[in-house]
């Protein structure tokens, strides 16, 4: 990056820098977030075009989450905010706090750059190291949304999302020490985060991996994993008037899971009508309905119909 397009963007500079290389900013239109961690050379790459893009001096500020973004921005370039934050929850703190978030939509605005060593920080990341992400994310949500629609919508995102996807094959290959780690781990976050207010806007099958983890039951786990690969849906299962996801681990004894978790939906309640006795029919053949419906606005006759027929003369 030349000093010469840096000097185009007016960011705010590091509280790491020396009260002389900070210099004052109007506030400006827009501010773009940068979420990364060990990511050189691609920060500076990405600031970079930042600068390319910028309209006018002043105009546009940078901020960004960065391992070491300091101490490779030099002063009068580009300032790095002096927040250090992971990737996951940098982002959903910044937003709570912006007045306005705009999505570039006409082209692909996110773009993974493996580095050298074939792998990014969220790729090689360990499952404990990733479950810590997620849970930092979620308690990023509830410091700053509170409760309500939209902290659910949060936790439904990482119960529904996240926190099971790191329950499926991968979960296979993880030695039976960690996998016992992995399912304490979820459990400790389920019960701290809430999970469960949320389970009825989650699929049936992360339901059931979260609560065979939550039960410390990896063998359980295991047999359902394997099983979703081998069949896919489950065969739904007909109780009266509610379905439910037929998986080995519904209704075992030995697990003791609820009904709820396999629940896929319950048919609505339909009132049986009893057909018109022999009286009934004769009367509707009998009396216009325009005259009947008159009668039925006096309470005399209503009340004398509910007595004779239920309220259907």
């Amino acid at each position: 990056m030349t000093p010469r397009r840096a000097a185009e963007l007016t960011v705010q500079p590091s509280p790491n820098r020396a009260p002389e290389a900070r210099r004052p900013m109007s506030v400006p239109d827009a501010t773009v977030v940068v979420a990364a961690c060990d990511t050189m050379p691609h920060l500076t790459a990405c600031l970079d075009s930042l600068v390319g893009r910028t309209p006018a001096p002043g105009r546009l500020e940078a901020v960004a989450s960065a391992d070491r973004g300091p101490d490779v921005v030099e002063p009068g370039q580009v300032g790095v905010n002096g927040r250090v934050l992971s990737d996951e929850p940098f982002t959903p703190e910044a937003c709570p706090h912006a007045g306005r978030v705009s999505v570039l939509a006409d082209y692909d605005c996110c773009v993974l750059a493996l580095r050298e060593d074939l792998g990014n920080a969220t790729e090689r990341a360990g499952v404990l190291d990733r479950l810590r992400g997620i849970a930092a994310l979620q308690q990023v949500a509830v410091e700053l949304v509170g409760v309500g629609e939209e902290l659910d919508d949060i936790r439904a995102r990482g119960f529904a999302w996240d926190v099971p996807r790191l329950l499926q094959d991968g979960f296979l290959l993880l030695d039976d020490g960690l996998q016992r780690r992995v399912c304490e781990e979820v459990g400790r976050m389920i019960e701290r985060f809430g999970a469960r207010t949320v389970y009825h806007r989650l699929p049936v099958a992360a339901r059931v991996r979260l609560e065979l983890a939550a039960a410390a039951r990896p063998e359980a786990l295991r047999d359902q994993i394997r099983y979703e690969a081998a069949h896919g849906e489950p065969p739904v299962v007909a109780d009266g008037r509610r379905r439910y996801a037929g998986y080995p681990a519904f209704r075992d004894a030995r697990l003791g899971l609820p009904d709820g978790l396999f629940l896929l939906g319950e048919e609505p309640l339909v009132e049986a009508v009893l057909p018109l006795n022999p009286a009934q029919r004769l009367w509707r053949g009998v009396v216009p309905e325009r005259l009947r419906r008159g009668l039925r606005r006096s309470p005399v006759w209503r009340r004398l119909a509910n007595s004779v027929n239920g309220g259907r003369g």
